[in-house]
């Protein structure tokens, strides 16, 4: 960024073309806001030279009002920043803004005492404002008792609680730490799924030839849509590394809760389940064992004519080996999994994650992108639909963006 590439934007922004006024001089931070990441002491010598002052000479700032913004509680860099910014304002604009000046309820301000802020939207401190985003000043002027909450609370602490604000891009919005994907169970149930059962059928060779001896053959038809599933929702759904990262797209969560249901319908809404192999026949000859897999129904055959002329009809399947005992362990798993077991368990863990967020709270405030117009959020307007950079991210339930997921429309 250079020193006239800054001067050119500043000039084009300026009603004749160079500075005549103090806030034309304004515009100037504006400028070096947005295109550069100097401090704010940096930005303030900068301001002061450009209008020919020592760094020891006080900027010439009118001073139109008796408003002591220090009361709100934010830093003194913020206050000047606050200043300034009213000192811009027309006479009509001044007297809304002291009208509506810390009086006005979460509610009321929302409704329509947001107005007389708007212009106070984006201020812009930099780090000095210890991370605090878009509207969040605004909010402060316009709400009595309201203080800033810094990085030990939430953005805006009332005395009956705190209210979390937030600038949506896209729809969506990090809850910063309140999202950490470590505080999760359901972070380690996925990674333990792809381990644990992911992982050995993407490396057992061709995984219907190495399953089938373990199933009846007449549940072999099953068995084939079992292995396709796990290829095309699981294996192929998601990168190795960025599971790892903890980089998890809409279309992976999507793949996930699908593959769930479809496993729940195909190995407990058929007869796989039952025709899995787990049972084995043993014959001891001269010392020597060798066992065989056969069916569960089986055994129950010869338990019930052993010790009778009556003949017991068995399908007997491949030798027993180290191999195939795995093989019989990951299916065990299958069955066993919570989230093939009932796939809503899945949708569960995520409104866990959202509740977690929503229950510290009393309310979120939200802006939609670069617009000063507040909402109040309610738990059910958003989801949970990615996770990013180690954090569960939320977006807005009812937007286009996410027709035809099912795990977003399921979440409460």
């Amino acid at each position: 960024m250079t020193i006239e590439s800054i001067l050119t934007e500043w000039r084009y922004r300026l009603k004749k073309g160079y500075p005549e006024t103090h806030s034309d001089y304004n515009i100037l931070r504006d400028v070096l806001t947005e295109m550069t990441a100097l401090s704010e002491t940096d930005k303030n010598m900068i301001v002061q030279r450009s209008m020919g002052l020592t760094e020891d000479e006080p900027i010439d700032e009118p001073q139109t009002t008796s408003i002591d913004f220090s009361e709100i509680g934010l830093p003194a860099d913020i206050v000047r920043q606050v200043q300034i910014q009213y000192n811009t304002l027309s006479e009509g604009e001044k007297t809304e803004f002291k009208k509506n000046y810390r009086v006005h309820t979460i509610e009321s301000f929302v409704d329509s005492g947001y107005k007389a802020f708007e212009k106070f939207f984006m201020v812009n401190v930099g780090g000095a404002r210890g991370g605090m985003g878009n509207g969040e000043i605004s909010v402060l002027l316009g709400v009595a008792d309201s203080k800033p909450g810094g990085t030990a609370q939430h953005d805006i602490v009332m005395p009956t609680g705190e209210f979390e604000v937030k600038e949506l891009k896209d729809a969506k919005f990090d809850p910063a730490k309140a999202g950490a994907a470590s505080n999760f169970a359901l972070t380690e149930k996925i990674k333990s799924f792809y381990k644990d059962i992911v992982d050995p059928i993407n490396h057992i060779g061709d995984p219907y030839e190495q399953l089938k001896h373990l199933v009846n053959p007449k549940s072999y038809d099953d068995l084939k849509r079992l292995v396709m599933i796990f290829e095309t929702r699981f294996s192929e759904a998601i990168d190795v590394d960025k599971l790892s990262s903890m980089e998890w797209k809409k279309t992976a969560f999507h793949n996930w809760y699908e593959g769930f249901r479809e496993l729940h319908k195909i190995f407990h809404g058929s007869e796989l389940d039952s025709n899995v192999t787990d049972t084995r026949l043993t014959l001891d000859v001269d010392g020597n064992k060798e066992s065989f897999w056969i069916d569960d129904d089986d055994v129950n055959d010869i338990r019930q004519k052993a010790g009778s002329n009556d003949t017991a009809d068995i399908y007997i399947g491949d030798p027993v080996t180290n191999t195939n005992n795995n093989i019989t362990i990951w299916f065990n798993r299958i069955e066993r999994n919570e989230f093939i077991t009932n796939p809503e368990t899945f949708i569960s863990e995520l409104n866990i994650i959202k509740s977690s967020f929503f229950n510290e709270i009393l309310g979120l405030i939200w802006y939609d992108h670069r617009n000063p117009v507040p909402h109040i959020g309610n738990p059910t307007d958003f989801v949970i639909d990615t996770l990013s950079q180690g954090r569960y991210r939320f977006v807005k339930k009812l937007v286009p963006a996410n027709n035809g997921y099912s795990f977003i429309e399921h979440q409460s």
